[in-house]
């Protein structure tokens, strides 16, 4: 079985171009917290979607400049998210078919499942580093359409 790729908008990124990976997957919400006379905290939530920041050190990829950025576009990310056993997976997350999800159990009978999972996303170009060490870097923060 081959590794997973970071596929964005359908192109396969060259590993080069995203060595020294990070992904953060972030919620976020329409959500205030309101306090009741007694001090009692009141949650509303109005609705709550995702955002995921990719960094990678090496150049940004040329072919990420081509991308309709006024466009929602599918990312595929590389690195699997774990959830628990039979807990579905949150509104926008689709299971990536190229890769299947599989379980791990601990010895302690704990099962945790590894999804990778793809996600509709919407997202400005991504932004370059460069830093004394001349090492080259990037970051493309996206969230759920």
């Amino acid at each position: 079985m081959s590794l997973p790729s970071l596929i964005i908008d359908g192109i396969d990124l060259p590993i080069l171009s995203w060595l020294d990976y990070e992904q953060t997957i972030d919620p976020i919400g329409g959500s205030t917290t309101r306090r009741m006379a007694n001090g009692a905290a009141l949650k509303l939530t109005h609705w709550r979607k995702w955002r995921v920041s990719i960094s990678a050190s090496g150049w940004v990829p040329s072919v990420l400049n081509a991308i309709d950025y006024d466009q929602p576009f599918d990312i595929e990310l590389p690195t699997p998210v774990g959830l628990s056993v039979g807990e579905p997976l949150p509104s926008g997350w689709i299971a990536r078919s190229d890769f299947p999800e599989h379980t791990v159990t601990d010895k302690d009978g704990n099962a945790i499942r590894y999804v990778y999972i793809k996600m509709t996303v919407i997202a400005e170009p991504p932004s370059q580093r460069h830093g004394r060490s001349n090492a080259p870097a990037w970051n493309l923060t996206c969230e759920v359409a």
